[in-house]
């Protein structure tokens, strides 16, 4: 386990509790706040091996089980083979400046909904990603060049790509400093990074702590336990002006979950309601930035 005694964005060392949850089950159960900055994060935080262990058959744990996980994607990629590319450009915002042809890296790939839109725009695809299952998957649907492990040890050339997309992996990693470090390396001059990951910022998340407040309850943790870092909006824009990125676009968006889905998932009544609220507030962000030349 990793402790921290200053925030690893600010080295600040105003940190106070922000929540704690030890009934459900993954790496972390407590999370703090840097009261200067306002990243939130684990703490206690597990580490490397740790997490490794974690993430392996990652999309066979119970909660993507119970959303029969691997069949919703597939019919997704089904849905987008038929889609124009101005169809894909208006539902997809953050893959607005990617193109035909170019060189694109799905970081932390998952089950390749990013590679199914690139595929059908006709990039050259890559991907990398920590749970080997998932890569078997992709790689049964597209022709992609797949790599098991964290992005550095890659080692791609230098100004390899026109556009690398990672969407809801930055909250996962150890070193997200390093991360955008890596990305502005391997990225073209005038290339793009099209970053996704929630928005504690979100309203949804501060009507949760509130409310908890008034009933004189410590809050829980509401997202998924295996995130490290939580980021507001002002900090990952920050994170990313102070690595020299240039900021094309920045904006919030619900999970859009659709009501036919949620009523088939094998989950909890309750937990249909929270995923149901979700849809009315703007819990996730993007974050599409550019190289300059």
């Amino acid at each position: 386990m990793i402790i921290y005694k200053k925030c690893p964005i600010c080295n600040s060392q105003d940190l106070r509790g922000y929540a704690i949850d030890v009934v459900r089950k993954g790496p972390h159960i407590s999370r703090v706040q840097c009261k200067s900055c306002k990243l939130v994060f684990a703490n206690p935080m597990a580490d490397k091996d740790e997490l490794d262990t974690y993430y392996n058959q990652y999309y066979e744990k119970d909660h993507y089980e119970a959303m029969d996980y691997k069949s919703l994607i597939i019919s997704h990629f089904e849905r987008i083979k038929s889609l124009t590319h101005a169809t894909i450009k208006r539902e997809t915002r953050y893959l607005r400046d990617l193109n035909p042809g170019d060189k694109f890296l799905d970081i932390g790939c998952g089950l390749g909904l990013g590679l199914a839109y690139a595929n059908r725009l006709g990039c050259e695809l890559f991907a990398t990603e920590l749970d080997k299952g998932a890569l078997d998957f992709v790689s049964n649907h597209f022709q992609v060049k797949t790599f098991q492990g964290e992005v550095w040890e890659a080692r791609f050339p230098d100004e390899f790509f026109d556009f690398i997309h990672i969407s809801h992996v930055i909250e996962h990693v150890l070193h997200p400093r390093e991360y955008i470090q890596e990305m502005k390396r391997i990225i073209k001059p005038g290339g793009i990074i099209a970053i996704g990951t929630p928005d504690i910022s979100s309203n949804l998340y501060k009507i949760y702590r509130w409310s908890n407040f008034l009933r004189f309850n410590v809050p829980d943790v509401i997202d998924g336990l295996e995130h490290t870092f939580i980021f507001p909006k002002s900090v990952l824009s920050k994170l990313c002006l102070e690595e020299g990125l240039i900021i094309k676009d920045h904006y919030t968006h619900s999970i859009g979950e659709k009501i036919t889905n949620l009523l088939k998932y094998k989950i909890s009544f309750t937990k249909k309601i929270n995923r149901l609220i979700q849809n009315f507030f703007n819990v996730n962000q993007w974050i599409i930035c550019k190289r300059n030349n």
